[in-house]
């Protein structure tokens, strides 16, 4: 029979057991490499800003169907005619005119005008809703262009410490030529001029590789230190943004649009705030036993007795305010089709520099390499002549690098406000 103590033992393992696997999964799923889409969520989803624009929409949706509502009935309770001196002072059933009064007074607000309120919270309602689409799609803009850096500063840092220790390797080679005389003693610093340039280059790449980082991890967290995955494809996006009338879809045009139809609603409900609300009201009073009881019933009707210099003139600020908004709309739209046409281009030019680039550049510079080898085994040319022809592939390659990420910045920009504001 297994004693107290075993049988605590034996949990104690399994517990050790438990939490060392969890903690190995976790680890494990935290050196998995990070995807762009993978980052993209994790922005989103851990943005306070985009759960602060929900709570927005939500309040505008409750508030619209409140705003279709009567406004509440009114409880009157009162005393009329007490009186405060001689034998009857502050009875309430001496004097026949002495009345201890309850009503209830009700606003009557048309049907017409509840439901101008409401579409107008709906308006707003979508306005924030568009608002909410403009700041999820530059927050998945930044989140991008800052993973696509970390992805190209780190694919530049690979090349640079490929030649650096190449640089290395040819310089503890030269030192020992050097010593049985068939290698130029000029050929030492100038080898050694490369290598410096090199690890300047690699420390540039380093940092830019820092400061994405810290971008990230304001919108990943702990998930920013995970390196990043192979790099989306940058030649394709999800619609022809060629087409013009893309613009009118994006977020920001979207939200002016709102903003536009808020204003026309606001003018509606300014015109219905002409015809007066008027209110009803009934009570019921109570006299001394020996006096009849009585009921009085009421309308209240408001007088507009300054039309012209207050109802009016605020219509006519309304009216203005409207084309206000469909003036800024205009522009809006105007200044959207421009960004996106010159960054279309931009892009299109970009992805066609780096292919051309990618056909003809990189033969040459190889070819280069592959004849200066050449000529050095037969004693044609000197160390630094390698090392130069090879700096020149890596500076080749590093040219082609940074017109991908050039690339990539704008196809962040087109893809994730541009091109699914278009699909929404």
């Amino acid at each position: 029979m297994s004693s107290p103590f075993s049988i605590a033992m034996c949990s104690i393992a399994r517990a050790a057991f438990w939490s060392l696997a969890v903690m190995s999964l976790a680890n494990a799923q935290s050196l998995q490499p990070l995807s762009l889409d993978e980052a993209l969520s994790i922005a989103t989803a851990r943005s306070p800003s985009v759960g602060a624009a929900s709570h927005g929409i939500q309040a505008s949706q409750e508030a619209a169907i409140s705003g279709s509502q009567l406004p509440d009935p009114v409880l009157r309770l009162g005393v009329d005619n007490l009186p405060v001196n001689g034998p009857d002072s502050w009875s309430l059933t001496n004097d026949f005119m002495t009345q201890r009064r309850i009503g209830i007074t009700q606003e009557y607000v048309s049907e017409e005008k509840r439901a101008l309120v409401r579409r107008r919270m709906e308006l707003d309602a979508q306005r924030q809703t568009a608002a909410q689409r403009s700041l999820t799609a530059g927050i998945r803009r930044d989140v991008a262009a800052a993973w696509l850096d970390r992805y190209y500063a780190t694919k530049s840092q690979g090349l640079l410490k490929t030649l650096e220790t190449e640089i290395e390797l040819q310089l503890r080679t030269l030192d020992s030529q050097l010593r049985s005389g068939k290698a130029s003693a000029s050929e030492l610093p100038m080898a050694t001029v490369v290598l410096l340039q090199t690890q300047d280059r690699l420390q540039v790449a380093k940092k830019q590789e820092r400061v994405a980082g810290i971008a990230l991890e304001r919108w990943l967290g702990p998930d920013a230190s995970r390196t990043p995955a192979s790099a989306p494809d940058i030649d394709k996006l999800a619609v022809d943004l060629a087409n013009p009338e893309i613009a009118t879809e994006a977020p920001a045009v979207r939200e002016h649009a709102n903003e536009r139809d808020i204003s026309q609603a606001d003018l509606e409900l300014t015109q219905a705030a002409k015809k007066p609300n008027w209110s009803w009201e009934v009570s019921y009073s109570q006299r001394g036993s020996a006096y009849s009881n009585m009921v009085s019933v009421g309308v209240n009707i408001p007088l507009f007795t300054n039309s012209a210099n207050k109802q009016d003139r605020e219509i006519s600020a309304k009216q203005a305010q409207v084309r206000q908004a469909h003036a800024m709309h205009d522009d809006v739209v105007r200044e959207t089709q421009a960004n996106i046409a010159s960054s279309y281009v931009e892009w299109q030019s970009l992805i066609e520099r780096r292919k051309t680039l990618a056909s003809a550049l990189l033969p040459a510079v190889r070819q280069r390499i592959d004849l200066t080898l050449a000529a050095y085994r037969g004693g044609q040319v000197s160390l630094a002549t390698v090392l130069e022809a090879r700096r020149a592939e890596v500076e080749a390659q590093l040219q082609l690098l940074d017109l991908e990420r050039e690339a990539a910045r704008l196809w962040a920009q087109l893809q994730y406000v541009y091109a699914e504001g278009a699909q929404q």
